[in-house]
């Protein structure tokens, strides 16, 4: 009775922990992150040494709670790769001026160089 308390409350531990990630990679700050799968780690460590047979509902309850995660550090990841691409794709287009001409062509315009020399 005891043990399957106990056993019980790691099970519940785990899945809280794989809550607490899931809030941590949608609010931040995801430097938190590696603390909390420590510790998820941990606790998933401790039940394998002092279990031989899982409950299914566990088990089950587990494989969703990682593959949600897993789905949004992947989104997140995604978000960050495209951040970034937008960011290069600005920074590249701030030196560039493009127009058209009369016919409907882009024309990329160089503006002339301007040094302090110069003004005025």
């Amino acid at each position: 009775m005891i043990a399957n308390m106990f056993a019980s409350a790691r099970y519940a531990r785990v899945l809280r922990l794989l809550d607490l990630e899931r809030k941590l990679i949608l609010n931040g700050p995801l430097a938190g992150l590696k603390a909390l799968v420590d510790q998820r780690e941990a606790a998933v460590a401790d039940i394998l040494a002092n279990e031989t047979e899982l409950p299914e509902a566990f088990l089950v309850a587990l494989k969703a709670r990682a593959e949600r995660n897993s789905r949004l550090l992947l989104a997140s990841l995604a978000g960050v790769k495209a951040g970034a691409a937008k960011a290069e794709e600005a920074r590249a287009a701030a030196g560039e001026l493009r127009t058209y001409s009369p016919s409907g062509e882009p024309v990329a315009v160089n503006p002339p160089k301007v040094t302090r020399d110069q003004r005025a």
